[in-house]
This record gives structure tokens, sequence and C-alpha cells, in this order.
């Protein structure tokens, strides 16, 4: 019970956001900015969402808003090279998790390391917060998506119904422990 109630404190009072400032970072020998998301990279990022996603925008302006302006623990994240956000992450801490909303990488960038390097700096974030766990839902359908989650270490934990309001496509529940209970 004292575990669930200190989670539920970080939730709302502890701010450590590992994005203070843009740094540079090295991803397989290419050179590119980590920064924090900010209000300008919404029209960006509903783009790479298109390309991505094969035209459709799951996340809308109003959501990314939502999210970067919560009141919950969050980080959200990019990657850019050449002026241009290639990559993307989301994540928010609800008690002892840490849980991934979004991640994508623009299809000419994919299979770079970049979600890889992401979901890394997340991992980072989550236990620097004191997080127990990573989660994340992904699509069935999404079978490379779920061979680089199982390769960072997440376990399959549940299917959820009808979980893609625009669908109806199930999605695989994953988690990954950081640390013992």
């Amino acid at each position: 019970m004292l575990k669930k109630f200190s989670g539920l404190i970080k939730t709302f009072f502890i701010r450590r956001s590992p994005l203070a400032q843009p740094k540079k970072v090295s991803i397989n020998q290419e050179d590119y900015i980590l920064r924090s998301i900010m209000d300008a990279d919404i029209k960006e990022l509903i783009a790479l969402e298109k390309d991505v996603y094969f035209g459709e925008t799951p996340w809308t302006k109003s959501a990314f808003l939502s999210e970067i302006h919560s009141p919950i623990h969050h980080l959200y994240a990019c990657l850019i090279r050449q002026k241009e956000i290639v990559a993307f992450i989301g994540c928010r801490v609800i008690g002892n998790d840490t849980h991934i909303t979004n991640v994508a990488v623009r299809r000419d960038a994919q299979n770079a390391g970049l979600g890889s390097y992401l979901i890394d700096e997340v991992e980072k974030f989550a236990i620097m917060n004191g997080c127990i766990t990573l989660s994340l839902e992904v699509r069935v359908s999404n079978k490379d998506a779920q061979r680089l989650y199982r390769r960072l270490g997440f376990e399959s934990l549940s299917i959820r119904r009808n979980y893609y309001t625009e669908d109806h496509e199930d999605a695989l529940e994953m988690i990954k422990r950081l640390q013992e209970e």
C-alpha cells in the first residue's frame, strides 16, 4: 500500500526531466539533436504521423497539446536531423509505471536505431523518477514494433480488445520491469 501511495505522490509532485536543454547525440554515426517537444512542433509531428501511418493521424493537434501541457509528469522528446523532426516519443509517469504513449520514426529513417535510442531515453527517465516498470500498447498487427520491444526487454502482458478507435484493432499490452518490486 505504501509503494502505491508513494507512486501516486510521484505522479503529481516530482518533476525531474532529463531534457532541460537540447543535446547533440550520435546514433549509428549520424548526428541528431535530442530535445523536448514544443507547441510549434505539432504540425511537423502530425506530418510525421501521416508518413508513418500511411496517411492516418492517430493523434490530433489537441491530443498533442493536452499531453505536452499535462499536469501529470511526462516526457515528450524528438530527434532532429538537418532541422527536421525524424522521430519522437512520449511517456507519462503514473504511480510506479512510466507509460509510453506514442513513438514514431519517419519511414525513411527507420531501422537506424532511432526508436531504440528514444526508448532507452524513456527508460533512463523512468529510472530517474523511481519507476519500476515501463508499459505500452502496440497494434497486434505491428509485428516489427513488437520484435523491437521484445529485443529491448518488454514482455507481452495481455490483449486489449478494440483498443484502437478508428478501426477497432486489438492492442497487445507490453511491460518491461526495471527493478525489483
